[in-house]
C-alpha cells in the first residue's frame, strides 16, 4: 500500500497547484473582463452627465430669458393689455403704524 500512495502524492500536489493556477487565472480573467464593463458603463453615465449638465445650463438660461423684465413687459402689454402707468396714475396710501400695546 505504501508503494501506491509514493508516486500519488506528486501527482496530486501537481493536480492541486494546476486547480490553484487555474483558479486564479480565471479570477484575473473575470476582474479584467468586469473592469472593462465597468469601464464601458462609467463613460456611458459620464456621457449621460454631460448631456444633462448641457440641458440644465439651456433650461437656466431659458428661465433667466422668461424672468426678464422686458419680456414681462411685452407679455403683460401684448396678451393682457396692460401698460406703465403715467406718474399721474400711481397713488401711495399710506400705512397706519401698528398700535404697540
Amino acid at each position: 500500500m505504501s508503494a501506491r500512495r509514493g508516486p500519488a502524492r506528486p501527482a496530486l500536489r501537481l493536480a492541486g497547484w494546476l486547480l490553484l493556477l487555474l483558479g486564479a487565472l480565471s479570477l484575473t480573467v473575470w476582474r479584467q473582463t468586469r473592469g472593462v464593463a465597468l469601464q464601458k458603463e462609467i463613460r456611458a453615465l459620464e456621457a449621460e452627465r454631460a448631456i444633462a449638465e448641457s440641458e440644465r445650463m439651456t433650461l437656466a438660461t431659458r428661465i433667466q430669458e422668461l424672468r426678464s423684465r422686458a419680456r414681462i413687459l411685452r407679455v403683460a402689454r401684448d396678451r393682457l393689455g396692460m401698460q406703465l402707468p403715467a406718474d399721474s396714475q400711481v397713488v401711495l396710501v399710506p400705512v397706519a403704524a401698528e398700535e404697540r400695546p
